[in-house]
């Protein structure tokens, strides 16, 4: 799940190494298939009802925007929290100094939101939740995200919130929608500040 946050003026200079985002599209694709593959595997060992529970035909519009509505909210609040706490601004540096910035427009946002969305909702909520119960898989998803403790912290607090979703309206169509929209907007919102922030600078360095 990623949580970008606005640009400083004073961040690192471009690495070369930089993650192109079609190299990150195929990271993603690959490690989201896996995913999936592992959370039906469980599901089906666990002798749960699988796949077959977590996309009901009834509701599922009403679910989609549900979903969307919460992630809107959520990532709204993120956003400004990660402006204002120090601790969570350096994973914004992280990501930035990850990704080729450059590359990146407004369709990665998308893409990379549902590459993450669909596969970590199928296997921490659809598969996972049932069997270890709400708190412990959100502790899970807070581990398995923690490049840092505050990172570890917010992504716990992201995996209650979703984990709530599922358990509330029984499937998988709200999680995955606000998942996905929490993604979404950060990394537009991330692309737009990133830009905003190198356009001042160049403003800037061209100024006599």
């Amino acid at each position: 799940m990623s949580v970008p946050a606005a640009l400083p003026p004073d961040s690192p200079p471009p690495h070369p190494l930089r993650l192109h985002p079609r190299v990150l599209t195929g990271y993603g694709s690959l490690l989201g298939a896996l995913m999936v593959a592992i959370g039906v595997g469980w599901a089906l060992l666990a002798g749960d009802e699988g796949p077959g529970v977590w996309f009901p035909r009834e509701r599922w519009l009403a679910d989609l925007l549900l979903g969307a509505l919460v992630g809107a909210g959520f990532a709204a609040a993120a956003w400004g929290l990660f402006g204002r706490v120090p601790a969570l601004r350096r994973i914004e540096r992280r990501l930035v100094a990850l990704l080729d910035m450059a590359a990146l427009r407004p369709h990665h946002a998308v893409i990379f939101g549902l590459l993450a969305g669909v596969p970590e909702e199928i296997l921490f909520r659809g598969a996972l939740q049932p069997t270890l119960g709400l708190l412990v898989t959100s502790l899970v998803f807070g581990a398995l995200h923690a490049v840092t403790l505050a990172y570890f912290v917010y992504a716990g607090v992201a995996g209650m919130l979703l984990g709530a979703l599922a358990l509330w309206r029984g499937a998988l169509w709200a999680p995955i929608a606000a998942h996905t929209m929490i993604d979404v907007i950060m990394f537009a919102l991330l692309i737009r500040r990133w830009r905003t922030g190198t356009r001042a600078q160049e403003s800037r360095s061209a100024a006599p």
